[in-house]
């Protein structure tokens, strides 16, 4: 029994880094939100017990989450959740005599489960790492620890055990994981998963285990983060007021014509002859990463050539980024991560047809997509990966192993 729970334990591991590092490499998309911010949110899911209950159910739980993120890779926060933890089982009394009032007990000596619970109070202190904070999906674990207020009832009457009643605050280990998903606007969601080691074996009112109680939730969220203001950004549309046609109405993003901070309306491209560039912006990079930038190309007749012309900022001379057709009307490109330096990158996607026509573009030498470069994240993601490997080892094994019973 124990060798299949021990082999379960090492692939429940072992899938746990293989997909922390997939996320690194696999997940690529644009990023919306700032550095520093300060972010409110909601959880909402189930938990369950993890004790000497042998059929604990499934509860409904929330929490509220404040947290602040000096730099993207790294956030403190407090959460306060709150759930009530059940179970299917009967209490068999001439075991636990002094857990419940004989005045709620039904006949036969035994308890009805639908009676008994455990409301959980945990407020703790969160320190979450982010794998991927540039990126839309972002990958993060968390450690954390602070106190749980519980409280025993049967009937609605709490407990007592030797003349004591059964509500008290203890201290407990945490440690999360999931997926968050931020948007251009300050909105974002999340999945994921925590567990909660606490210092009793009482939440279930039973001794029985050499381990003391755990809780398991799965959940999702809703968060809104309040982005820091630019100066320089005044629509918060990622084009700098000198660039921007419209400073005091951000660019609506689709795709066409996005470099020019000016918003189109949601106007469809007017019909040319010259090829049609359709280019959602890349706004931030990573020092050191290969930038990869992809474009939809329309054209009457057949292109020339089609290009990512870019510099690092401040400089005058560009360089040249090939687009290749990877099927139909798609293009990508890839800026060599050697030229990706926290000086920053200014990029034009260009397109020129065989007939000399036109142009079509996004972004111009006079009025380029700048991004702006972040230092190299390798070592906080390295941390991150530590937390994520060791929280939730420790998680799986407590989880996992078979209790000594007394």
């Amino acid at each position: 029994m124990f060798g299949r729970k021990e082999a379960t334990l090492r692939r429940a591991v072992f899938s746990l880094v293989v997909v922390s590092l997939l996320c690194q490499f696999l997940l690529k998309s644009n990023l919306y939100s700032a550095d520093d911010k300060f972010t409110i949110g909601l959880k909402a899911g189930v938990n369950k017990l993890e004790g000497d209950w042998k059929q604990p159910r499934f509860n409904p739980m929330g929490s509220l989450v404040l947290s602040y993120s000096p730099i993207s890779y790294f956030a403190i926060g407090v959460e306060v959740n709150y759930s009530s933890l059940m179970t299917k089982e009967s209490v068999d009394l001439h075991q636990a005599a002094l857990y419940i009032p004989s005045t709620y007990l039904a006949a036969g000596g035994q308890a009805v489960a639908d009676e008994f619970q455990t409301t959980a109070m945990p407020i703790e202190l969160d320190f979450k790492f982010n794998f991927l904070p540039r990126n839309t999906v972002n990958p993060f674990a968390s450690i954390g620890f602070g106190g749980i207020h519980w409280e025993s009832k049967y009937a609605g009457a709490t407990i007592s055990r030797d003349g004591e009643e059964q509500k008290r605050i203890d201290l407990l280990f945490k440690t999360s994981g999931g997926l968050e998903f931020n948007f251009e606007n300050g909105l974002g969601l999340a999945i994921g998963a925590d567990f909660r080691y606490t210092g009793v074996d009482l939440l279930d009112q039973r001794e029985s285990g050499d381990l003391n109680d755990g809780i398991t939730s799965i959940w999702a969220g809703i968060h809104y983060s309040f982005l820091q203001k630019d100066p320089l950004d005044l629509d918060r549309d990622n084009v700098t007021k000198k660039l921007d046609l419209d400073p005091y109405l951000p660019e609506d993003r689709n795709g066409f014509w996005d470099h020019d901070g000016k918003p189109d309306m949601g106007k469809p491209p007017k019909p040319t002859k010259a090829p049609t560039v359709i280019h959602y912006p890349v706004f931030r990079a990573e020092e050191g990463r290969d930038l990869p930038l992809t474009a939809i190309i329309t054209s009457e007749v057949p292109l020339r050539t089609a290009t990512v012309i870019y510099r690092t900022t401040g400089t005058q001379k560009w360089k040249l980024a090939p687009l290749k057709n990877v099927g139909d009307v798609y293009y990508e490109a890839v800026i060599n991560g050697a030229y990706v330096t926290t000086a920053g990158i200014e990029y034009c996607v260009v397109a020129v047809d065989t007939d000399l026509k036109g142009i079509g573009y996004s972004g111009l030498p006079k009025r380029p997509i700048q991004v702006k470069v972040e230092s190299s994240g390798r070592n906080w993601r390295i941390v991150s990966g530590l937390v994520a490997f060791f929280g939730w080892g420790a998680a799986t094994y407590i989880v996992m192993r078979e209790q000594n019973i007394n």
